[in-house]
């Protein structure tokens, strides 16, 4: 398990990396101009978003990741599905980080901490999808039902994350109004 832990911490972490490096390669023009979206977009959530409704959109996304990484571990083709997912998530948190760093870093560590989530939940996937490929499941509803209550726990932990998220982002888009 800690193999697969250490090898999708590596797929998240590459595609940062080349996140990073597709915001470097933009020329500044484009920089700006998404810069300027990104103001505007901000201006707009900070004059009517709630608390709630920021954390329950927040908990909308991070449930869809975790259910397309519960879906993707009990279908055949599970682990290079799981291994693309890291990848593109990293990309898009690198990508997009580079623009929050430098207009509000406090929403970066905000997403920070649904990262780790992330990441167990896709070895929990790569884990049950190898068994799965190995014919290893000696009894396939009895692991099916661990499989299911470890995610489900890992949706709880996803709440209480995404209501710190929104909570936190909140304020801090009030901060800035």
């Amino acid at each position: 398990m800690k193999k697969i832990i250490l090898l999708q911490g590596f797929l998240f972490f590459g595609g940062l990396l080349f996140g990073i490096a597709a915001y470097v390669c933009l020329p500044d023009e484009q920089i700006f101009a998404l810069q300027q979206f990104l103001s505007i977009q901000m201006q707009e959530m900070s004059d009517g978003a709630s608390w709630t409704t920021l954390s329950s959109s927040i908990f909308h996304a991070n449930c869809m990741d975790l259910l397309r990484l519960y879906l993707a571990g009990i279908c055949l083709i599970g682990f290079p599905l799981i291994c693309l997912f890291l990848f593109v998530k990293g990309f898009t948190f690198g990508f997009a980080g580079c623009f929050l760093l430098g207009h509000s870093p406090f929403l970066v560590l905000t997403r920070v901490f649904f990262t780790p989530l992330l990441i167990i939940a896709a070895a929990l996937g790569c884990r049950f999808n190898f068994m799965l490929i190995q014919n290893r499941v000696s009894n396939p509803l009895h692991q099916l039902v661990q499989y299911t209550l470890v995610f489900l726990f890992l949706f709880l932990l996803t709440l209480v994350v995404s209501y710190l998220d929104g909570l936190s982002s909140n304020s801090f888009l009030h901060h800035l109004s």
